[in-house]
């Protein structure tokens, strides 16, 4: 608050020259004398009002402070060495039960550290903070606390790393946005909660708790532009210990450190209630706990498969700390929705309910829910109208067309990313089957066609791609067709626009053998065709057209669109130039039927000189 109003300051500020100036053109400039006063008040202010800013920010450095936070005594701790002898107790536990499976060893790091005073216990986090804060069995509060003395020297040491950069490195822009993101660790959250008699809401600060932090794990997504790793997090929302329903939130691709608060909002908004408070019965775990793909390896199932055996290990490692009857559902997104299918794979069959949002599926083995095997787990989709990624169907079947699932509504979220959307209906179903109330569910049983005109035909093309191509061979095509998929959705593109790219993706990759232009292109001739017909018939029905005119338009266009596509990747098999396609099909049947097209412009563009994209767009330049 206080940086906007001193950049709100600076703003005024920057105003008054040219006053001062209009004012001496007027020559009035003795009346406005208070300007230059004015001026240097809001300049001194507003520096005043940013020290004030960077001293509410600077973190406590601390590790005293952190157990005060979540109500620990730092008695014991602030001796030197206070903590050795139960740090080395602690692993001497790590040590026997190194091979015993995650709840064995969980149980009996909590029957340890259990058996420690507070003091004692406060002490060991000051100790070990790395191994306390990520140890599966260790009291939450205590690991709340170990995590926030590991963000302090987490931030300490990349503030240092930031102060060393220039502002026009090219790391500079993602370690300052990385180390804001471990500054909102260390802050206060904002919590609202309603009064049990009166039901008002207030607010309250509190600090934010967190059973994992690593910010060395994983890979580094782009060591261009910073030199630390992806990292994995986990946070918490409510009392862990105590929620009679428990929630596991697992992420999708490009998720990190530097991005995890708008990861993490997701969680408020799924505790919340209609009325906007917190749930006081109910805990949110925000597990950021694997090494997330970036766009390139998203077609690859390699992280998922490990990331499900990390789910599921923490799954069972964190119930130690649950209540026996606690009701826990997983709630994926993405490609997590493909972790959690392998994590329920792997043997992760105490969960009570799970949610897939946006899959691009589950494995190529999954096809139903029986296929899990798992007869007492309740399993809801969702898939909005307009998500590429469950169009797709890169990971196998999408779960949303599951005939044993139930598939919730998502009305007003519209692509990949709106099912948390406070405006939508599917975040009010995911509170509905967070809270067990399954009888006031709102579900849907929409086709691809009434989604989004188009997703057949995407999920098509895909589908004509790996039918030719080894799951090698697709991975090597990386986050190439991603991309094209989410451009067509965007309509930023039309499906001949996606030729191009296309053939140069399949070049790239020696894949051409397999995939030969001549067969790329009359299937991108062919689901251009047919998007064509379908988007002329539903605008023609829209704008009051009878059933009989409606077919005959979409037929018209259908071929007409067949003719132009040809026309249009006809070159692109040669010179692989990507080009523009015909959005407004109506308007292009229209003009069809009275015979204004010529593709004669498109010829003698070609005989001036011009190359393939030129000539397409003067010959498309009337629409």
């Amino acid at each position: 608050m206080l940086e906007k109003l001193a950049a709100s300051m600076d703003g005024t500020a920057k105003e008054i020259p040219a006053l001062r100036r209009r004012a001496s053109a007027l020559d009035v400039l003795s009346e406005v004398g208070h300007l230059l006063p004015l001026l240097s008040y809001l300049n001194e202010t507003a520096r005043e009002l940013r020290k004030k800013a960077s001293i509410l920010r600077s973190p406590s450095r601390s590790p005293f402070d952190a157990l005060a936070q979540h109500g620990l005594p730092a008695g014991l701790a602030r001796k030197p060495g206070a903590g050795g002898e139960f740090k080395t107790g602690l692993k001497k536990v790590l040590a026997e039960y190194e091979t015993a499976v995650p709840e064995a060893r969980a149980r009996a790091v909590k029957e340890y550290v259990e058996g420690l005073t507070s003091e004692q216990q406060a002490a060991l986090a000051v100790a070990d903070p790395v191994t306390v804060g990520n140890l599966d069995g260790v009291p939450p509060p205590l690991r709340f606390a170990a995590n926030r003395i590991s963000i302090q020297r987490q931030y300490e040491k990349e503030t240092r790393h930031l102060e060393g950069l220039s502002p026009a490195s090219p790391a500079f822009e993602r370690s300052r946005e990385r180390l804001l993101a471990l500054q909102r660790f260390l802050s206060l959250r904002r919590q609202a909660v309603a009064d049990p008699k009166t039901g008002k809401i207030s607010y309250r600060e509190i600090p934010r708790q967190f059973l994992v932090f690593q910010p060395e794990a994983g890979g580094v997504a782009d060591p261009v532009a910073t030199p630390f790793a992806d990292g994995k997090i986990a946070e918490v929302l409510g009392d862990l210990e105590t929620a009679g329903d428990v929630a596991f939130r697992v992420p999708g691709i490009t998720n990190r450190l530097d991005n995890f608060q708008s990861f993490a909002d997701g969680g408020v908004d799924l505790l919340v209630d209609g009325d906007g408070a917190e749930r006081p019965d109910g805990a949110v775990i925000s597990w950021l706990g694997y090494d997330t793909p970036e766009q390139g390896d998203s077609v690859d199932p390699a992280k998922a498969e490990v990331g499900g055996r990390e789910l599921r290990a923490f799954r069972r490692g964190i119930g130690v700390s649950l209540q026996h009857d606690a009701k826990v559902g997983i709630f994926a997104h993405s490609y997590g929705t493909l972790v959690t299918s392998k994590a329920l794979q792997e043997g992760m069959d105490d969960v009570d309910k799970v949610v897939f949002m946006g899959s691009p599926g589950l494995g190529p083995n999954i096809r139903s829910i029986k296929d899990f095997q798992m007869p007492n787990t309740r399993f809801f989709a969702m898939r909005a109208p307009g998500d590429a990624v469950s169009y797709t169907q890169g990971h196998g079947p999408d779960p949303a067309d599951f005939p044993d699932i139930t598939r919730l509504d998502t009305i007003k979220a519209f692509g990949h990313s709106d099912y948390y959307d406070p405006k939508a209906e599917g975040v009010h179903n995911l509170r509905r089957v967070f809270a067990g109330e399954y009888d006031s569910l709102t579900t849907v049983d929409s086709s691809l066609d009434e989604e989004m005109t188009g997703a057949t035909e995407i999920r098509r093309l895909v589908g004509f791609l790996q039918e030719r191509l080894t799951p090698e061979e697709v991975a090597r095509l990386g986050g190439d067709i991603d991309p094209i998929a989410q451009g067509i959705v965007s309509g930023r593109m039309g499906f001949t626009d996606a030729a191009g790219p296309l053939y140069l993706s399949l070049k790239d990759h020696d894949l051409l053998d397999k995939v030969p232009p001549g067969e790329l292109f009359s299937e991108v001739n062919s689901l251009a065709s047919d998007v064509a017909a379908k988007e002329t018939n539903k605008r023609m029905l829209e704008g009051g057209s009878s059933e009989t005119k409606a077919i005959l338009y979409a037929g018209a266009a259908k071929a007409a669109s067949w003719g132009l596509a040809e026309v249009v990747t006809q070159p692109l098999e040669v010179a692989a130039k990507g080009t523009r396609a015909v959005n407004n099909w109506t308007q292009f049947a229209e003009v069809l039927a009275e015979g204004d097209l010529n593709t004669e412009t498109w010829k003698k563009s070609l005989d001036k000189g011009s190359d393939a994209v030129t000539a397409t767009i003067d010959l498309l330049n009337p629409f």
